[in-house]
Order: C-alpha cells, then sequence, then structure tokens
C-alpha cells in the first residue's frame, strides 16, 4: 500500500515535469528527424504480460525494426537529440505515465524487451513476479548501460552472454531483500546517479575541446552583447537594468542553436570553409531570434536601440570566427613542434582546376612530409593573378626556371589529367634540368572493391594519391 501510494505521488510530480519539458523536447525532436515525438515499447511487466512502456524518440524512424534490442555507444541507430536525452535520461519522463497506470513501479527490477526476456533460465522467472521500475539496482549499476560494450561486438551476442547473467543476479538478489526502507534508499540512490552520471569523467577527457569551445562559445555571446552595449551607449550608464536582464537571453537563444547546428562536432584541427559558414549562420540566426524573443516578450524596453543588435551580430560573428582560426593555428603549431619541426617542402601545383584544388588540400593536411604550397602555375592566361583557396597562380609552365629561383621551389606537383604530351614532356626536361621532383597527383576513382581481404588503402591520402 505504501509503495502503491508513493508510485502515485511520484508519478503525479513526473508528469509536471514532463509537462515542462514537453514542448522543447517534443520541438527538438521533430526538428532533428521526422517521427513521432513517443515511442511505445515492448515490455515484459508483472506475471510475464506484455505492456507498451512509453519513452522519447531517440531513434530514427524505419518502415520495420533494424537491430538489436540492445544499443551500444556510436549506435547509428540514435538522433542527435537522441543522443542528449539519454545521456541525461530525459526519455525515460514519460514512464511515469506508466507507473501511474499501474504497469510499472517506482522501484523494481529492469523492464526487458520480450526477446531478451526470452532467454532468461528458469530459476530467474522469479524477476517478472513483480512489476518493473522506473529505478532499480541494475538501473543505478548501468546508468551508461551503452558505454561497456566493446567495439566490433555483436551488442545483442554480448549483452546475453556477459551482461545479462550479471543482470539477473543483481535483480534476485534485489527481489531477496526488497522492503519499502530499501526502496526508499534505492531512490534517493538513483536521483544521485541521474545527475552525477550524465557526464562521465571518460566523457569529459573525449570531449574536451568540444567542452572548451562550448563554454568559449557562451562567454563570447555575454561578451558580445556587452561590448555592443558599451560601444553604443558609449558606458554602462544608459539601460544597465535591460542589459542584464537580456544578458541570460542571449546565452538561451543561441547556445542551443549552435549545438543543434553542430558547431561542436567538427574537430579543431581539421577546420575548414565549410565550418565557418555554419558558424555565420548560427550567429546570424542566433541574433534574429534574439530580436524575436527579447522585444516580443517584453524583456526588452521598446525605446531600447535596435542597432545594439546589429553591433551585437558582427561583434558575436567576429569573436567566433576569430578565436577558432587561433585554436587552429595553435594547434597546427603545437603539432608540428611535436614533430621536431620538420623541414617544410616548398610546392608548385600544375594545374589550377578541381585537381588542384584537391591537391592543395592533399598538400596542406600532409604531414610527413609537410609541404608549403607557394603558388600554382597554369597554361590558361585568362587564370593569371588570380586565385584558388587564398593560393595566387603565378604563371604557366615557361615560367618555372624563373618560380623556382623566387619561392626556392622544391617540388611540382602535376594536377592536369589532361595535359597535352608535349607539354607534359617540356615540364620533365625542365624539372630535371632544375633538379625538381615531380610527382602526379592522381585523385581516387569510384570502384567495386574486390572480396576480402580488401587491399591496404593509405590514410594518409583520403582524396587522393601521389605518385
Amino acid at each position: 500500500m505504501l509503495t502503491r501510494l508513493l508510485d502515485i505521488i511520484a508519478s503525479i510530480f513526473g508528469l509536471l515535469v514532463l509537462l515542462l519539458f514537453l514542448p522543447v523536447i517534443g520541438l527538438l525532436i521533430k526538428i532533428d528527424s521526422r517521427g513521432p515525438i513517443f515511442i511505445p515499447c515492448d515490455r515484459v511487466g508483472k506475471g510475464g504480460r506484455i505492456f507498451k512502456m512509453y519513452k522519447f524518440r531517440t531513434m530514427y524512424q524505419t518502415p520495420q525494426p533494424v537491430g538489436a534490442s540492445v544499443s551500444p555507444v556510436g549506435d547509428p541507430r540514435v538522433t542527435q537529440v537522441g543522443l542528449w536525452l539519454r545521456r541525461s535520461k530525459l526519455n525515460e519522463l514519460p514512464q511515469f505515465l506508466n507507473i501511474l497506470k499501474g504497469d510499472m513501479t517506482l522501484i523494481g527490477p529492469r523492464p526487458e524487451a520480450p526477446d531478451l526476456a526470452a532467454a532468461y533460465p528458469p530459476e530467474a522467472r522469479k524477476i517478472f513476479s513483480v512489476k518493473p521500475g522506473l529505478a532499480g539496482p541494475n538501473q543505478i549499476l548501468g546508468r551508461n548501460e551503452e558505454d561497456w560494450f566493446p567495439p566490433g561486438v555483436s551488442p545483442h551476442v554480448y549483452y546475453l552472454e556477459k551482461l545479462l547473467p550479471q543482470r539477473i543476479a543483481v535483480d534476485l538478489e534485489y527481489l531477496e531483500q526488497k522492503s519499502f526502507l530499501t526502496d526508499l534508499k534505492y531512490i534517493f540512490l538513483a536521483a544521485w546517479v541521474t545527475i552525477s552520471g550524465a557526464i562521465s569523467r571518460q566523457h569529459l577527457m573525449d570531449n574536451s575541446t568540444q567542452i572548451l569551445m562550448l563554454g568559449l562559445d557562451t562567454l563570447c555571446c555575454l561578451l558580445s552583447f556587452t561590448l555592443a552595449h558599451v560601444i553604443r551607449f558609449e558606458g554602462f550608464s544608459k539601460y544597465t537594468s535591460p542589459l542584464i536582464t537580456i544578458l541570460p537571453l542571449t546565452v538561451l537563444t543561441r547556445v542551443p542553436l549552435f549545438i543543434y547546428l553542430g558547431f561542436y562536432q567538427t574537430l579543431i584541427r581539421h577546420l575548414q570553409l565549410y565550418d565557418i559558414k555554419r558558424v555565420f549562420l548560427g550567429a546570424s540566426v542566433g541574433s534574429g531570434l534574439l530580436v524575436i524573443f527579447g522585444f516580443f516578450s517584453g524583456l526588452t524596453p521598446r525605446d531600447y536601440s535596435r542597432s545594439v543588435f546589429i553591433i551585437d551580430w558582427f561583434c558575436l560573428t567576429t569573436l567566433l570566427i576569430g578565436y577558432r582560426g587561433i585554436l587552429k593555428s595553435i594547434f597546427l603549431h603545437y603539432q608540428r613542434r611535436g614533430n621536431g619541426e620538420p623541414e617544410r617542402r616548398r610546392a608548385l601545383i600544375w594545374g589550377a582546376g578541381t585537381q588542384g584544388f584537391w591537391c592543395l588540400r592533399y598538400l596542406r593536411e600532409s604531414q610527413d612530409p609537410l609541404y608549403e604550397v607557394v603558388g600554382f602555375i597554369d597554361e590558361d592566361p585568362r587564370m593569371r593573378r588570380r586565385g584558388l583557396d587564398g593560393v595566387r597562380v603565378l604563371g604557366d609552365s615557361s615560367h618555372l626556371e624563373i618560380l623556382t629561383h623566387l619561392y626556392r621551389v622544391e617540388e611540382v606537383f602535376v594536377a592536369w589529367p589532361d595535359a597535352p604530351p608535349p607539354k607534359t614532356e617540356r615540364l620533365q626536361k625542365t624539372c630535371a634540368r632544375l633538379t625538381i621532383s615531380l610527382k602526379r597527383f592522381v585523385p581516387r576513382t569510384i570502384e567495386e572493391l574486390p572480396e576480402a581481404p580488401w587491399p591496404q588503402v593509405d590514410k594518409q591520402t583520403p582524396s587522393g594519391v601521389v605518385l
């Protein structure tokens, strides 16, 4: 009786929390991927009865079920928003409805999927004599169970052979000791583990750079608007109260958008123009949202200058793009120092077309040896003095001797697949006379792979090979 009363009180409180979070979580789920907000899962209840357990949807919707009933870390079925919901355990909130209905209880054995429950040995069937719980010993011990699966194993097989026997033993021990006071102890333990386990130490270590960037972006949001206010009003003498009110809004309207746009999915050393464009888009849309929420919510006074928001957008864009460029430069600098500062080989690329662009990208990413592309040479006179990704066309192949002396060229890369044989032969003779190494850049072609074992692929050449 006391247990059921506790379930009713806890489920009502939990459903109130669910209603509080529902608009935001529902919107994020719908924006992130197609499908319903809630998903009913078949679970085995008391007496072996199958019931529908409710969760927020965290996986991509498919016409038919795909994959195992268990989900290890890195499961491609999990959406971006779903990953966050699982880590925070907010996806479990709808289960309070199951508790209120009486299908589940607050503390009890973990609710099991039918295919996994069928693998229980006869002596473990006692577990299904009680209601499954939202929390319990196994849920506490397995707070981040997805991290337990070794890479490359079958999740279903590993769960049945390794994890399930341990879980059965824990649940059976719980049933032997079950009491109202024991359940109260597990309630407090579950609350603590839910909060403390959202971000593990390993998770912090693996995502340290992304967490640093998230913190810096938050600081940039606060700093840019403060700076815009000071510039517009020449100090803090005017509108200090609205400034303090708007500052939290600058973070709440922008940082979730930054996360949604994937600001923190790219490693800083691989930062490219695409990422800069995404930062520009995020800053622009975030500033628009700040204006809308600020004035329509009434937090921003009607007489507050609109030009502050324009200055804020300019400052924010400059700060976000600027510090990312600085971080990338620092990383590359220390990476080269760690390699003993090898000498950079100065190179020219023959051909300023598409292959020339990819050759340039390859040479910039190359670490052994390091290259410095001093420029392009191209036979099209219209390309003279023009640039490709920040590197200029310095002349044509007839200027190679002059360019070699001017720029101390050591290697020439041929990135012109349809070069006429006479021009190629002339380039070869010139490079031989000047003792310059001549290499050919060949883009990878799409072809059917042979049956295993597959041929080894050079990991240093993701977009092309140098012969």
